[in-house]
């Protein structure tokens, strides 16, 4: 079944009885037998939840005759303001690229004393073209990647400033603030060098309290903000991914639209093989619901070949799909975790989505390749660019335990291989002189991320940075930077 049929009048009939066998059964699964509540769809059909156990809905004998009664009806989900979404699998270029006559977003950064950290912080803000202070904007928080701040994501390939200012242009978004603040909000006295640790984590898990205590106030006070969660959206890439779900099932009293992109572990207990184990900012499935009325959008997105949050996405997915949570999930096909489109994808979806617009009559839809949908109450999905600084990026070599490596002429494969054998001969080595440089140095993993504009040099970097962080490997940075 196609996925735009959903958003097609769901026919229910009184009398007619639904074969003894549905589509689950050949999957594993029961078949609805009270019912017809659509919680899911996949490629397969529409998925209920019965008695806590995911079922799946029958469709209905189409023989007609004239004892038969047909009712038409939505269900009550599809009432939903996700039921209007679009969502597009990947993002059109045209919305990626700067386009003559188009104004984008500028950008402003200050800073802001922060009483949840007693220190005074980074914030970068970002405007809409001809920003006005008698005009009230709604207001977007987009939270950045681990051991990054907010500028991070405004460089060239997210579309952080070309999608919106094309999306403006054409009259398919409304107008709104940007706030990409810096996620890592220690409490005073804990902060603690960045490594891949709860330790370190819980300086973003500490960002909720900066958010809702000083940085939204102070977009208040300075900027021409409208308030309340119709006019407030809150979204992130990777841990901004994490942290933006995180925030929107605590606080849905705040936020309104709520977009989860390639979000990272943490969610709930569970290992991946960078950190090990994840304590879980929720202790059980069950707990993953929203603490009050839900938002009116919530999107979580996630490339099928990412290879570095591999099925943690699917699984917030998942726990808020078997606790009934509206929530709208797609996946693009062959994207990893680095690549542009990741971010761009669900942008153009989310942007183009937000604040009422998808009530407005005549909204245009561009068609673009359909990507699988799961409306876990409806959705719809598209891809995008962006433009900020171009750096130059040219190739990078690293010593690693003595040995030139030249990473852009490895696969990923062959780069995990390389790793884990260098793991394991500085595990045999223990050499005190590597470990000793490598507290000097492990700072510059993180800022040459930063600064990589090219898509596979950011993700063998992120392969390298985990692997190397997570096993105290000395990184020479400085060697044949040319």
């Amino acid at each position: 079944m196609r996925i735009n049929s959903i958003l097609a009048v769901i026919a229910v009939t009184l009398t007619a009885k639904v074969s003894a066998e549905c589509f689950a059964k050949k999957l594993g699964y029961s078949c609805c037998t009270t019912t017809t509540e659509v919680v899911s769809v996949d490629s397969n059909g529409k998925w209920g939840i019965e008695n806590g156990q995911k079922c799946g809905i029958a469709e209905l004998n189409d023989s007609s005759s004239e004892d038969e009664v047909w009712i038409e009806k939505r269900a009550s989900i599809w009432k939903t303001y996700m039921n209007k979404v679009k969502i597009t699998e990947f993002c059109p270029p045209e919305f990626v690229q700067r386009n003559k006559g188009v104004k984008y977003p500028t950008v402003e950064n200050f800073t802001y004393y922060s009483t949840t950290t007693k220190s005074e912080r980074p914030l970068v803000v970002v405007l809409p073209p001809n920003y006005n202070e008698k005009k009230k904007y709604p207001v977007v928080y987009i939270l950045h990647g681990i051991m990054t701040d907010g500028s991070f994501m405004l460089q060239e390939g997210f579309g952080t400033l070309t999608i919106p200012g094309n999306l403006f242009h054409k009259h398919m978004a409304k107008e709104f603030i940007m706030v990409l603040p810096n996620q890592y909000a220690p409490a005073p006295g804990t902060e603690v060098e960045p490594t891949l640790s709860e330790e370190y984590f819980a300086g973003y898990n500490n960002f909720i309290n900066d958010l809702v205590n000083d940085i939204m106030p102070y977009m208040k006070e300075h900027y021409s903000i409208a308030t309340g969660k119709k006019n407030t959206a809150i979204c992130g890439y990777s841990f901004g991914g994490r942290n933006s779900l995180y925030i929107g099932l605590k606080r849905p009293d705040l936020f309104g639209y709520v977009g989860s992109f390639s979000p990272a572990p943490g969610i709930l207990p569970g290992d991946d093989e960078f950190t090990g184990h994840h304590n879980g900012l929720f202790k059980e499935e069950k707990d993953v619901v929203f603490a009050g009325k839900p938002p009116y959008l919530t999107m979580i997105s996630c490339g099928t070949k990412d290879s570095i949050v591999g099925t943690f996405p699917k699984s917030y997915h998942e726990a808020l799909e078997h606790n009934n949570q509206q929530h709208i999930w797609y996946e693009m096909t062959d994207l990893d975790h680095a690549d542009d489109a990741a971010i761009n994808s669900p942008f153009y979806n989310f942007f183009s989505s937000i604040f009422g617009q998808v009530n407005k009559k005549g909204n245009k839809v561009i068609k673009d390749k359909t990507t699988k949908v799961v409306r876990t109450k409806s959705t719809k999905v598209k891809k995008t660019k962006v433009n900020s600084k171009k750096i130059k990026v040219t190739k990078t070599r690293m010593i690693v335990n003595e040995k030139k490596i030249d990473i852009s002429k490895f696969s990923n494969e062959q780069i995990y291989k390389i790793e884990k054998k260098i793991i394991l001969e500085n595990n045999n080595n223990n050499n005190t002189k590597h470990k000793k440089l490598f507290e000097k140095d492990k700072k510059n993993m993180a800022w040459k991320y930063n600064q990589s504009s090219s898509t596979k040099e950011r993700k063998n970097i992120t392969f390298f940075g985990n692997y190397m962080k997570n096993n105290n490997l000395y990184i020479n940075n400085n060697v044949n930077m040319k």
